[in-house]
């Protein structure tokens, strides 16, 4: 018999290879997606969008088969009808976007010209298809990975690519390439980091993975002594780890690796990670991370990055707002305006972004501005020649909870949020777990999702659609971990 709690794959042959079907969909998109520069690029999200909407039809038709009923918690049912419902609006197009500015919709044209591979490709189309696709995709996520096989599949197909990235990155950076997969495609604007345009998003996407990582090793050292492959996948474990580590310790983002050491005692707590032998085996793997950082190449950066941290800050420079008419004769280079009004402060920047956001929020709180549209909203609400000009903030907010609400609106807004928080806290308020590989790897996506959220209050790593799909994947792995049973189920 199958134990309770556990989704059975007993159904009939159809619909057991649909479901098959639709899970070996999705972990090929865990692979594809970021594989394919993070799927920022022309034609990236819609691939991605078409791929999420196959999985969860193939999904669909074999519930429709005669498989086995879904359990799906009724909270992510119900915020997935929300956003669907806040979207029609855009979907069937009733109300138009916020104009963008003929200032910044021709600046962006120059931008996008000068470093075409730097920018994220989002249109209203694609990000209307990769947010709803994105969306719908969990359903079936959930009901799969309620299953212990689907549940390590994902796991070790985010991880394995995670690998893949962490070695580029490692390799690009001894080799001082100048491009992504050693690719001559001009100046970035940014440092770039494995597939990624810019190295907070590589980030943001190791933060995915390394827990993950982390939980695989431990599973497999739970394995009966003897048991064959256990030395095998506790080697593979713990060097997915090390490498995935080092990787996170390569790249120049501040905000990604402060993310990462605030989830890692969470992480060694909940798991319940103890003395002994295993702490020499954590102190080996420090040391080779520690070297391969340092051979990576870009050790002196980092540690002036991280210098600028304490260092005092200058005397704030206030000068008059520069009116619209006089941007372009202030235009440095590198196409952006240092705005002398702001003031000085490590958040300064940001602040400025988010105030702007606010104001957009007032003006459409129920719709929104429209999908992609933060360059339109910023553009009618503000006159920050920095928030106007500098590319990253051009497409950005640097805060995913305000750009999505921008964007969308509240009602859509608390939707995504619910479903992504709700992972995180599904795994804090269970009692209960549906196996030993349930609450192992449910533990460490929560941890890896905490920290996405995280970074995502004062950054945009849920703006690339590969983050995005790991990060909905692991919210997924969050909400199937826990069971009504009152029992701990063995890991299979």
């Amino acid at each position: 018999m199958t134990p309770a709690g556990l989704v059975p794959d007993d159904a009939p042959g159809l619909s057991r290879g649909l479901r098959a079907g639709a899970a070996w969909t999705f972990i090929g998109l865990l692979i594809w997606a970021p594989l394919n520069f993070g799927s920022t690029r022309a034609g990236g999200p819609e691939v991605l969008a078409a791929g999420c909407f196959v999985g969860t039809v193939l999904w669909a038709l074999s519930l429709a088969g005669g498989g086995s009923r879904p359990h799906l918690p009724l909270l992510v049912v119900g915020a997935v009808a929300l956003l669907f419902v806040a979207t029609l609006p855009w979907l069937f197009h009733l109300i138009s976007p916020t104009p963008v500015a003929p200032f910044t919709q021709a600046h962006f044209a120059r931008i996008a010209a000068r470093w075409p591979y730097s920018i994220v490709w989002r249109t209203p189309g694609n990000m209307l298809a990769l947010t709803l696709g994105l969306a719908a995709a969990i359903l079936p996520l959930i009901d799969l990975a309620r299953s212990p096989r689907w549940a390590l599949g994902f796991s070790v197909a985010l991880t394995a690519t995670g690998v893949l990235v962490a070695l580029l990155a490692l390799a690009q950076n001894y080799t001082g390439a100048t491009g992504i997969y050693w690719r001559n495609e001009g100046r970035m604007p940014t440092n770039f980091c494995g597939t990624f345009f810019h190295h907070t998003s590589a980030g943001a996407y190791f933060n995915t993975a390394w827990p993950l990582a982390f939980a695989l090793t431990l599973l497999a050292w739970a394995r009966p002594r003897g048991a064959q492959g256990r030395r095998l996948l506790i080697g593979a474990g713990s060097l997915a780890l090390v490498l995935l580590v080092a990787a996170h310790t390569s790249h120049v983002s501040r905000f990604p690796q402060v993310a990462a050491l605030l989830v890692l005692p969470v992480l060694l707590w909940r798991l319940d990670w103890q003395g002994g032998r295993r702490w020499l085996w954590v102190v080996a793997a420090a040391g080779l991370v520690m070297l391969l950082a340092v051979f990576a190449g870009r050790t002196p950066v980092i540690v002036d990055r991280w210098a600028l941290l304490f260092r005092p800050a200058p005397t704030a420079i206030v000068a008059p707002p520069l009116p619209e008419s006089q941007w372009p004769a202030h235009m440095r280079a590198d196409l952006f305006i240092a705005d002398g009004s702001k003031g000085a402060g490590l958040f300064s920047d940001r602040v400025a972004g988010w105030r702007t956001a606010l104001r957009c929020i007032a003006e459409r709180p129920l719709t929104g501005h429209g999908p992609a549209n933060w360059m339109g909203a910023a553009s009618q609400n503000t006159q920050n020649p920095f928030i106007r000009t500098f590319f990253q903030f051009v497409q950005f907010t640097h805060q995913d909870v305000l750009q999505f609400a921008v964007e969308w609106g509240l009602p859509a807004a608390l939707a995504w949020w619910t479903l992504l928080i709700g992972g995180v806290v599904a795994v804090i308020r269970a009692r209960h777990w549906r196996s030993l590989v349930h609450r192992t790897i449910g533990i460490a996506a929560a941890c890896a999702l905490g920290a996405v959220l995280l970074q995502a209050q004062a950054d945009f790593p849920l703006q690339i659609p590969a983050v995005a799909l790991n990060v909905v994947v692991l919210a997924a792995l969050g909400w199937s971990a826990a069971s009504s049973s009152a029992a701990l189920l063995p890991s299979p």
